[in-house]
């Protein structure tokens, strides 16, 4: 097995290659989680894997979540969440292609799952099927960006509430329907501190380009200013990875990591298996995970999560 630094992402990514899915411990691919936990993001090129044994070796770090999911569902969304895959017997697995997958065509702009909701699942793993090469996944890493400022500049993003709103367009332009509307932002004017802490406890930026509207307690314009600031800053440290292989498997972060698809998508099919890092926050951190820093975000988080557990138990809230 061979590991090699992503480029760009300064440390905060890896390749890993000539890994054989068919000769790996338990311990040594959960060794590899740990790993992917500190690095934010891993691209394992040449997997051999199927659907199932994504499935199966997914699972080990920890249990699919689909926030929108969760509780009562509208008739509409559930229609739509079967269209595109979603089922609990298949782990919650959806397909990601033109023809009855979730965003069909068209690249896709830099966003995080479930950004404007304040208990977004940490983690997202794609596997490819077929008609990769030829399109990109591309990754926004934050926490290099937020190291490299001034202590001062630091505390007053420490302080920063970012307001989320569901916005139609800033995804995909061809494909954003209700699963999309209830996966990012289910509720208006939902508050998240800009600042947040990553599963491993790294600190970087939740800045979601497609649900962050704007600074609370700032004017539109200030904050147009201001988060145009943060854009460009942020843009040092990207870097698109072209698929090489069908069959290769790309896990990333979903607190301080944003990504994006570029290239070609016909033809193209994935599967993405959204989850809760269940079993290596046990190991790694030994304590639940808590995005916030401050209140009343704290107690906002520890009360959507306990509602979500009972649908999809996250680690210390299963419900009594």
């Amino acid at each position: 097995m061979r590991l090699n630094n992503i480029p760009n992402l300064e440390g905060f990514g890896v390749f890993i290659d000539d890994l054989d899915f068919n000769d790996l411990s338990r311990d040594k691919w959960m060794s590899l989680g740990r790993l992917q936990m500190e690095k934010l993001v891993m691209v394992i090129r040449n997997t051999g894997l199927n659907v199932n044994h994504f499935h199966h070796v997914m699972k080990m770090w920890g249990r699919c979540r689909q926030n929108y999911a969760a509780g009562d569902v509208e008739p509409e969304v559930k229609k739509e969440y079967a269209r595109i895959g979603g089922h609990e017997k298949t782990g919650h697995i959806v397909r990601v292609a033109e023809e009855n997958g979730l965003f069909g065509s068209g690249e896709l702009l830099w966003h995080s799952n479930e950004s404007g909701d304040i208990a977004f699942t940490p983690a997202v793993a794609l596997l490819g099927d077929h008609g990769m090469v030829g399109s990109a996944t591309g990754f926004m890493v934050t926490a290099p960006y937020y190291n490299s400022l001034s202590e001062s500049f630091r505390s007053e993003l420490d302080e920063m509430v970012l307001i989320h709103n569901f916005q139609e367009g800033m995804i995909n332009r061809n494909d954003e329907n209700n699963v999309v509307y209830k996966n990012m932002c289910p509720d208006p004017d939902t508050e998240i501190p800009l600042v947040i802490k990553s599963p491993v406890g790294i600190k970087g930026l939740h800045y979601p380009y497609n649900t962050a509207m704007c600074v609370k307690g700032m004017s539109q314009s200030e904050s147009v200013r201001f988060l145009n600031d943060l854009k460009w800053g942020l843009a040092n440290y990207t870097y698109d990875y072209w698929w090489e292989n069908d069959d290769d498997l790309v896990i990333f972060d979903n607190s301080i990591v944003q990504h994006r698809r570029l290239g070609n998508t016909k033809g193209r099919l994935c599967y993405r298996y959204q989850f809760d890092y269940t079993y290596l926050q046990y190991k790694v951190t030994k304590r639940p995970y808590m995005p916030y820093l401050q209140e009343p975000y704290m107690s906002r988080y520890r009360e959507r999560v306990k509602n979500i557990s009972k649908t999809f138990p996250v680690f210390g809230y299963q419900p009594s």
